[in-house]
């Protein structure tokens, strides 16, 4: 019983870090559509059908591209987006909105943040060592109250491929 109950807990401190730096999917989505409710705010959500759509079009018209091959293929594993614009909304519920997304994005792995002036980018994600990807990303434009969320897994390796191949 001691050995199950040591080898149960060394799963549990090596599975920790992983689980207390990732952002839930259901969480943020859910949250999400709580704020589609308010005036003024926008909600874009693109499921797998549409994604798959979207991907198959781009596919149909840059098939002669090269690079538009390879973008595509960066992003060939991407299941959902969902995009949340809150600009145009009351004040006082963009602040209540940022103030929970702030203690909502607090718990996440902070791959990056970009600033340029007073605008701010923040992105969000779960880095799988194992696959060389990246998945569920979350970007956060604070100061335009905009959240991008990537459900799904770009390969690490394609994507500073693509990066490369544009400088």
């Amino acid at each position: 019983m001691k050995k199950t109950l040591l080898t149960l807990s060394l799963l549990v401190l090596t599975l920790l870090p992983a689980i207390a730096g990732s952002i839930s999917k259901s969480q943020i989505s859910s949250f999400i559509s709580e704020c589609s409710r308010y005036e003024g705010v926008e909600v874009v959500r693109l499921g797998r059908l549409a994604t798959s759509a979207l991907k198959a079009t781009v596919r149909i018209a840059e098939i002669s591209d090269p690079d538009a091959r390879e973008a595509l293929q960066v992003f060939s594993g991407i299941k959902r987006v969902a995009i949340l614009d809150y600009e145009d909304c009351n004040p006082a519920v963009r602040d209540k909105i940022s103030h929970k997304l702030d203690r909502m994005l607090a718990g996440g792995d902070l791959l990056m943040e970009a600033k340029d002036d007073e605008d701010r980018l923040q992105i969000y994600g779960v880095v799988d060592d194992s696959s060389g990807s990246v998945r569920d990303f979350v970007m956060h434009a604070p100061n335009s109250y905009a959240l991008i969320c990537v459900f799904g897994s770009i390969s690490m390796k394609k994507l500073a491929k693509l990066v490369a191949d544009n400088d």
